[in-house]
């Protein structure tokens, strides 16, 4: 068995500049093995081959741990509280067929609602936040900006009704970092709020608006299957989480991308066609997502040149997989003219990223709404200085700081 590596991957030091630490790790070879608070030891691919094998390998790898001869979810499971425990009940922790029903359900309740159908509301939301803004001098647009918008679209896009958004965002603002115990500790309360909430207002007359993701998902059925009112609950904060964390850092960490790159910048305000690469370039450069969730290995197996043992556990390295030399052509340039782009940072295979449409509509109406209305938008000080999370798995600024004008 391979010894495990000590890579640096969650520190602010590496979420500032990646680029170096992932190159070590591809060096490796295709999979390399580390030790990582809570996951303990873990492998991970870090080509972008190996990652796009690894998602796509429903065979050889199970999402589900059970599925692959381990009790110990479920075991926690037991010991969590009925509220926390059954938001694991959410089809990203599934394997086929439950996965497939799962995922038939939502996405029969998301065909409901055209992507394009959403943009006017998303520029409207966009519009009244940047509002705020205007005449001051000096911002954080992480918590005046990229934070608010997602969160204020997930929940339009839910069906909430307006008068409770305030309420939502609130009880599940200390729900930002799923990787520190003692944040997921502390968020408990807001959940227990949340899921007495999005009970009640999933029930008939409770007060969901009609043409909102919670209606479509109580009325979804695909050959007489609905979701259960616990397996409901849960989804909606699989979406939640999906449609606010991650984007969030997708239009913070681009900002802080085309603000740190002048030229690019120029380039886009000087030709908005080149909006929709400049998102992917995003998605790509920035990698929000670092890795996925982990896999488990069903059997003994040799993969990838590393003998695997049955419920070994093993990840994909999106951010390794986003710059891999045999993939891009000058990976740690910011391109937003690259074509083709590749990235996997909305995964691929069976559990493929539900709301990658919503994630590229959000940041494309957030990048040109800001810079249209504040062309002049400059980082307040050096980009060096800007200070990142320490994270593990999701790459986050902690502020990021703008002149509001020249």
């Amino acid at each position: 068995m391979a010894e495990p590596h000590d890579f640096d991957v969650l520190s602010p030091h590496f979420h500032a500049n990646p680029f170096p630490t992932l190159d070590r790790m591809r060096a490796e070879g295709a999979v390399v093995r580390m030790k990582l608070p809570i996951l303990g030891r873990t492998w991970f691919t870090v080509t972008h081959d190996a990652c796009a094998a690894l998602l796509k390998d429903s065979e050889s790898f199970a999402r589900d741990p059970a599925n692959a001869g381990s009790r110990t979810q479920a075991r926690i499971l037991k010991c969590l509280p009925r509220t926390i425990g059954l938001l694991a009940l959410n089809m990203i922790g599934y394997d086929d067929p439950e996965h497939r029903r799962l995922r038939g359900l939502v996405d029969q309740a998301f065909q409901r609602r055209s992507i394009e159908v959403m943009k006017p509301m998303i520029t409207h939301i966009a519009d009244r936040l940047l509002d705020r803004l205007e005449g001051k001098r000096e911002v954080d647009l992480m918590s005046e900006f990229c934070r608010d918008l997602p969160l204020s679209v997930i929940c339009a896009v839910l069906g909430l009704p307006e008068q409770d958004h305030d309420h939502f965002k609130s009880w599940l603002g200390d729900l930002k970092d799923t990787a520190n115990v003692g944040a997921i500790i502390r968020a408990i309360p807001g959940v227990v709020r949340a899921v007495r909430y999005l009970r009640r207002v999933s029930r008939p007359g409770g007060g969901a608006l009609s043409d909102g993701l919670v209606a479509a998902l109580c009325h979804a059925d695909m050959d007489g299957l609905r979701l259960s009112e616990d397996e409901l609950v849960s989804m909606i904060f699989l979406l939640f989480g999906a449609g606010q964390e991650t984007t969030t850092h997708l239009i913070a960490g681009g900002l802080f991308t085309l603000l740190s790159h002048e030229d690019e910048r120029l380039r886009l305000q000087d030709d908005p066609s080149l909006m929709p690469t400049c998102v992917e370039e995003c998605l790509r450069y920035v990698s929000p997502v670092q890795m996925t969730k982990p896999r488990f290995a069903r059997r003994e197996m040799n993969w990838q040149g590393q003998q695997f043992r049955r419920g070994d556990m093993i990840a994909a390295f999106i951010a390794a997989a986003n710059c891999d030399p045999a993939k891009f052509e000058n990976p740690h340039r910011f391109d937003i003219t690259r074509h083709p782009n590749p990235h996997l940072s909305f995964g691929t295979g069976v559990h493929f990223c539900l709301g990658f449409q919503l994630a590229r509509v959000e940041a494309a109406i957030a990048f040109e709404r800001i810079l249209t209305r504040f062309p002049s938008l400059s980082l307040n000080g050096n980009p060096a200085n800007i200070r990142w999370r320490k994270r593990l798995g999701i790459r986050a600024l902690a502020h990021l700081p703008v002149e509001m004008a020249a």
